[in-house]
């Protein structure tokens, strides 16, 4: 997410369209509810950016194990305002440029984004005058657009919003991508859940505060960041009303925040944080409610991350 001259402001970048403008997303394959069968940094102190080059695949990415998830699905990936779009390794404190977006969104920039279990990223656009510009697919193996889905701005009230998919419960890996949008800065929010069959917005809640980025797990979690509230918190989301059922403020981090972006993996989160101070986004890590910076001044402006519910819960 991005926040320009104190408007909330959602930024992703454009996508391939085919030729009538728009590619088909109503199979139910890219369902909403899917039901499926089947860093090398290490000093927190210095401005050094770990980027690698993603072409060369060394980790069997292709592969899937008994979870029914191939490799490439499992882990984190982030966008920049200028359309780079990474793989994030949190151990190796690395971000692997996959390529860059070449989306056709008339100007419209990335916004917020979500990962599903079958790899592809549905990514929030935004203009520079904090206006929806739609929900454009990306392939996270390539960075390929493959198109604009038939999402209309504001269905339901629902127009810029942060996202992020959760399981349905922990027995099971079918799941359901949330949203969760803000009537203005600091105000509170409202939960919904985004149906990918239809693209259609149901409104599920309100939220005690607005402007949330999401991101859910395996375990049938949501969890929501939230940087306008005073300090930042991160909160557990009860996903049938939209109360908060477990809280952590963050009393190290500012208020200010101008770009940000939220992701669990291996029993962690990573909040992706510029303030207007910053010259670039930092991520900091989150274990159990402990904030501790995990890479500083990455040179990057990181709006959107996402990642599936085939994450890993644990490391163990």
């Amino acid at each position: 997410m991005l926040v320009t001259v104190s408007l909330l402001c959602f930024i992703i970048s454009s996508c391939e369209v085919d030729d009538s403008g728009s590619a088909d997303y109503n199979d139910n394959d890219k369902g909403g509810k899917k039901d499926k069968g089947s860093d090398t940094d290490t000093d927190t102190d210095t401005d050094t950016d770990a980027d690698t080059d993603a072409d060369t695949d060394t980790d069997g990415d292709s592969d899937s194990d008994d979870d029914g998830c191939a490799e490439q699905n499992k882990f984190v990936y982030a966008v920049d305002t200028d359309g780079s779009f990474y793989r994030f390794r949190p151990l190796e404190k690395q971000f692997e440029l996959v390529g860059v977006l070449n989306c056709q969104a008339g100007g419209a920039t990335p916004f917020s984004m979500a990962v599903d279990r079958d790899g592809t990223a549905w990514v929030l656009h935004s203009t520079s005058f904090s206006s929806c510009a739609g929900i454009y697919a990306v392939d996270t193996e390539t960075a390929e657009c493959t198109g604009k889905t038939p999402f209309q701005c504001g269905n339901n009230n629902f127009s810029l919003f942060g996202m992020g998919y959760a399981t349905d419960g922990s027995d099971t890996s079918d799941e359901t991508l949330y949203i969760g949008s803000t009537g203005g800065l600091g105000s509170g929010g409202r939960l919904g859940a985004l149906d990918t069959d239809t693209w259609t917005a149901n409104a599920i809640g309100s939220m005690p505060a607005g402007g949330p980025e999401f991101t859910g797990n395996a375990l049938g979690e949501l969890w929501g960041f939230f940087p306008q509230t005073n300090p930042p918190k991160i909160a557990q989301i009860d996903k049938s009303t939209g109360q908060e059922l477990v809280t952590w403020p963050l009393n190290d981090l500012s208020s200010s925040a101008n770009a940000w972006a939220f992701a669990f993996w291996g029993g962690d989160f990573y909040i992706f944080y510029k303030t207007t101070s910053n010259q670039s986004t930092n991520v900091w890590k989150v274990s159990n409610g402990t904030l501790q910076l995990h890479m500083q001044n990455t040179g990057k402006r990181i709006v959107g991350a996402g990642v599936s519910t085939c994450a890993p819960i644990d490391l163990e």
